[in-house]
């Protein structure tokens, strides 16, 4: 396949002995492929299902206890990503009496009522900011019990790791339908490894085959919809086409009795994968489009929304008038997303200033515009300009700290969690909690603030700040030079207590402290990798941040126990990087490394895997980057290289660690 080489097929080791003691489908790396959906022969399905035997479903195993599996399985489920879950709370929902012809559209095809739509497998396509999500999450709501099951996938959210995409939806149906719960509690029981595999396996052992074995037991699963809206947010192109075609692959093969439906935007990618002749007869694609026939609509929603300003305010009854509500029907574009931002920055919050000052506001920023009528506004212009407009009412000290905690989000911590996500961030920057929270809340527009994580209303918004022509100066890359230094100022602050744990400064403290600081350690050295590469990726000329790069001490990045080994989180493949590196002032800090007895270099056995070392760092002051030049199975967002970070010289790591414990 073009667009997906590495697309494999299954094979069983011996598909007559497997059964619920012996499930120990294995992957087949060499399988051919012969231009499209897998045309298997009856030999090549994975039909080891037909034998499975059932142990009693009440039945404790002397191995262990009922529900075990299903708790493991849970571990591996991001629970947020359901369309009812408390962390999505308020979902994005249509106003009533807008987009009801695609709610009823879609849920007509999701109950099999659209004989002129016979296709299991639907997408809903449209671009930023025309209301997808908030047409999935209603038509979720209103089917009821004819939705199986639902990923909402959000990019700035963290709801965007492909590797538990398939373990959530199997949670969801596994609680939905018993008997389905407790085939896969006793499967994921005897192997528990099958959360971590690759997305192919998961899909299969986790939804076909289960699905499959009480097929052969007459217990049929019925034809529920499945619901994953935002796809194009999911991390890795190659992850998102994978995760289509297993879907069609499984409708092709009547292997799943599912209806399937993904909302996501007009990608390039996407657009060629759902075009691929052998998925093309699968789907049936909808469309929801900007249009200015969308006016009385975005009218209605704003005219409700104001009105309840109105009310909250006790504001003049003819606040606002039918005059304003036009300009600002106008402004939106077709944009229901721009619409929801002016909604929300004409309510406003208790410290902010008047409903009426803002509508003002938001007028005469509409009245800077001038559109035509006839003509259709640029794809993001409005959105860019709501966001413009936002940032640009922040005072010029603040907005640099703004900016900060917004790039800050778009780090990947391994150490930090959902419920721990604030407070990641006013450590990692060392802020005070009440200006960290001061700060966030003037972005009321676009995100909500909870004391446990940020949420933003909407995925352009970071896509704004990520983009420099269009976002210009706002963008949050040029603030990465900024916190890169503040990071390596951190960890040069870093000491190590009595039991060698690193201490770094804190804000905001749990308990037991020791387990605060070991979190924010770890957290400041994956920033400083990712800052790194996101300044040689974005070609971010910073002469000082340069030489204080060059001048670093590498060693800090690996006080943590003894015998350290770090996975480096670099998305971008080590060969880019490097030849980035070796294009700017930083030409000398990575030297490529061959390990030799008797020179006091640690050894490391790796012996199977095939990799290239490296030094990065001055002198006393270096590590060694182990990169591995095999592609990884388990890489499933795509092009990123695996690199390891482990100690140079065991004597010098351990002269440095003396003299932190002392001072």
């Amino acid at each position: 396949m073009q667009y997906l080489p590495d697309f494999h097929d299954f094979q069983l080791d011996d598909a007559s002995s497997t059964s619920l003691d012996r499930s120990h489908a294995t992957v087949n790396g060499h399988a051919e492929y012969n231009g499209g959906i897998h045309k298997r022969s009856k030999s090549q399905h994975l039909d080891h299902a037909d034998t499975i035997n059932f142990l009693p479903l009440n039945e404790v195993d002397s191995r262990g206890s009922y529900g075990a599996g299903l708790f493991t399985l849970s571990t591996y489920a991001l629970h947020g990503s359901s369309y009812d879950s408390s962390e999505r709370y308020p979902p994005p929902l249509c106003h009533p009496g807008t987009r009801q012809e695609y709610i009823d559209l879609l849920t007509k095809w999701c109950n099999g009522a659209t004989p002129q739509y016979p296709q299991r497998l639907a997408w809903m396509k449209g671009p930023a900011g025309v209301g997808k999500s908030s047409v999935a999450q209603t038509t979720a709501e209103v089917l009821g019990d004819v939705l199986g099951a639902s990923f909402f996938f959000s990019r700035p959210n963290y709801r965007d790791d492909p590797s538990r995409f398939f373990t959530s939806l199997a949670y969801q149906l596994a609680v939905k339908y018993p008997e389905f719960g407790d085939f896969l509690d006793r499967k994921i029981y005897l192997d528990p490894t099958i959360v971590t595999k690759s997305l192919r396996y998961q899909f299969f052992e986790l939804i076909v085959f289960p699905i499959r074995a009480l097929k052969q037991e007459g217990k049929l699963l019925p034809e529920v919809a499945i619901f994953i809206d935002g796809l194009d947010e999911c991390k890795g192109q190659g992850a998102q086409r994978e995760i289509i075609l297993l879907v069609a692959e499984s409708l092709h093969d009547d292997d799943t009795p599912f209806r399937w439906i993904f909302f996501s935007r007009l990608e390039p990618h996407l657009v060629s994968t759902f075009n691929h002749p052998d998925i093309k007869s699968l789907v049936v694609e909808f469309e929801l489009p900007i249009s200015r026939e969308l006016n009385p609509q975005i009218y209605l929603f704003l005219a409700s929304r104001l009105k309840e300003v109105r009310e909250k305010h006790a504001l003049d009854q003819t606040w606002p008038s039918g005059k304003d509500l036009r300009t600002l029907v106008k402004f939106s574009s077709g944009h229901f997303a721009c619409a929801h931002a002016i909604a929300l920055y004409i309510e406003g919050t208790e410290d902010s200033a008047s409903p009426t000052e803002h509508l003002g506001d938001v007028l005469q920023l509409a009245s800077q515009t001038q559109a035509d009528d006839e003509i259709e506004a640029p794809l993001d212009s409005p959105l860019d300009l709501i966001y413009t407009f936002i940032l640009q009412h922040l005072s010029p000290e603040n907005l640099q700290t703004t900016l900060l905690i917004l790039l800050s989000t778009t780090l990947n911590f391994t150490s930090a969690t959902q419920s721990m996500q604030t407070m990641t961030y006013v450590n990692l920057l060392n802020l005070p909690q009440d200006q960290f929270f001061t700060l966030c809340r003037s972005l009321y527009t676009v995100m909500k603030v909870d004391p446990d994580r940020l949420t933003f209303h909407h995925a352009s918004f970071m896509d704004f700040l990520q983009d420099p022509t269009r976002s210009g100066r706002f963008c949050i890359w040029n603030s990465s030079p900024r916190l890169l230094r503040h990071v390596m100022q951190s960890l040069d602050d870093v000491r190590l207590d009595e039991n060698h744990t690193p201490k770094p400064t804190l804000s905001w403290n749990l308990t037991p402290l020791t387990s605060s600081h070991l979190i924010q350690y770890r957290n400041l050295r994956d920033s400083f990798f990712q800052l790194l590469e996101s300044l040689l990726i974005h070609e971010i000329q910073d002469n000082q941040t340069y030489d204080l790069v060059n001048h670093f001490d590498f060693r800090k990045l690996l006080l943590e126990g003894g015998g350290t080994v770090v996975d480096v989180n670099w998305s971008s493949p080590f060969k880019d990087l490097l030849a980035r590196i070796n294009a700017s002032k930083l030409s000398s800090l990575i030297q490529q490394l061959a390990l030799k007895n008797g020179f006091g270099i640690r050894r490391v056995l790796f012996r199977k895997v095939k990799y290239d070392t490296f030094t990065i760092g001055d002198a006393n002051k270096s590590i060694i980057l182990k990169v591995s030049t095999q592609k990884s199975s388990q890489k499933l967002n795509g092009a990123g290289s695996r690199v390891q970070a482990l100690v140079y010289s065991e004597d010098a790591m351990q002269e440095l660690k003396q003299k932190l414990i002392s001072t």
